[in-house]
């Protein structure tokens, strides 16, 4: 009895010095992994340590929950881990990495992207808050002078060789670190866009083709169109459901959005002349989609094309008090310009 008592004795000091060990090693000792690239991780305002430490292991940065845990406990530093965006490398020891994660208020800007906005748009507010940040800095990140820096997974996958990130840039409220780069501030709106996508209970599909026949791409493409042309959710969902509808029949979406991303313009409606510009953007004049999205789409209008309401309706329009009117025919739609803008 007493030899057997001793056995368990020497497993349990065994097991506590090798716990220690790696305790250890992984507090000061263990150094990121070689070539590794560094990740973005966000920690969201209410996180618990739990919540941190889940991320972090599920971002490939830690590879023990428990002794993160252990570490902040032990450290009084569960109470100071900040909210915000980090550039974090997997295999930092978590000396370093808590380091980081306590340093981040007093060093962040408040960014505001409100939906529709364009990417030009996106960039100039975000040049605005970070000056570090340059005009070339931005197009190298977002892809709008070629191909894109950022390698974020399945959601980019889908983008055509000639497009940027149009579209995939999630329109929101971020703190940024003021040192942030170009880079880390488009990675974390497209982090960001996948994960209000998930949050929505909305699962992007391995081959990036939905059940309503749409890719990616394509969904963001025509969620921008309906983010630019109405405001409400209603609307939204209801005019989703009549660009399905001339999708479905072949007949042109005719969006003046379209044509005002070309001709940066902001009026509520178009030229003739601005009607025949010779693009693929202009709806007017070339069936189907664009190539790509004309702005960076919310959530509701995400949700719409998604959920599009069906209805009978082929027209629509805006009045200068911002009312969507609807009609069946080109006539009732001529007749409701008439009556609505005199």
């Amino acid at each position: 009895m007493l030899r057997t008592f001793g056995i368990f004795l020497g497993l349990v000091i065994v097991l506590f010095v090798v716990l220690a060990g790696g305790f250890v090693f992984d507090a000061f000792l263990v150094d990121p992994q070689a070539n590794a690239e560094s990740v973005i991780f966000e920690v969201e305002r209410g996180d618990s340590v739990s919540d941190i430490a889940l991320g972090l292991n599920e971002a490939g940065i830690i590879t023990s929950e428990l002794f993160f845990k252990i570490y902040v406990k032990l450290t009084g530093n569960a109470s100071h881990l900040q909210a915000g965006s980090f550039e974090l490398t997997p295999g930092m020891n978590f000396r370093s990495l808590v380091a980081e994660l306590i340093d981040a208020q007093a060093q962040e800007v408040e960014v505001t992207i409100p939906e529709g906005y364009t990417i030009e748009q996106i960039g100039e507010a975000v040049m605005k808050a970070l000056p570090g940040i340059s005009e070339e800095d931005w197009e190298d990140a977002t892809g709008t002078n070629g191909k894109s820096m950022i390698e974020e997974g399945e959601l980019l996958s889908g983008i055509p060789d000639d497009q940027g990130m149009e579209g995939y840039l999630f329109p929101d409220t971020y703190r940024f670190r003021v040192d942030a780069s170009a880079r880390t501030v488009a990675e974390t709106m497209v982090l960001t866009l996948k994960r209000r996508l998930a949050e929505q209970g909305i699962g992007v599909p391995e081959n990036l083709r939905f059940a309503n026949g749409l890719t990616f791409h394509e969904l963001l493409t025509l969620a921008s169109i309906v983010e630019r042309e109405v405001r409400s959710p209603e609307d939204m969902k209801r005019v989703a459901g009549i660009f399905f509808t001339r999708l479905k029949i072949g007949m042109a979406l005719q969006a003046d959005s379209t044509v005002n991303y070309l001709t940066g313009k902001q009026d509520a409606s178009v030229t003739l002349e601005d009607s025949r510009i010779n693009s693929p953007y202009n709806t007017y004049r070339v069936l189907g989609l664009p190539p790509g999205p004309i702005s960076n789409p919310g959530m509701n209008a995400l949700t719409a094309v998604l959920e599009p309401l069906d209805s009978d309706d082929l027209y629509f329009l805006t009045t200068p008090e911002g009312e969507v009117i609807y009609a069946r025919s080109f006539d009732e739609h001529v007749a409701n310009k008439y009556q609505y803008l005199k």
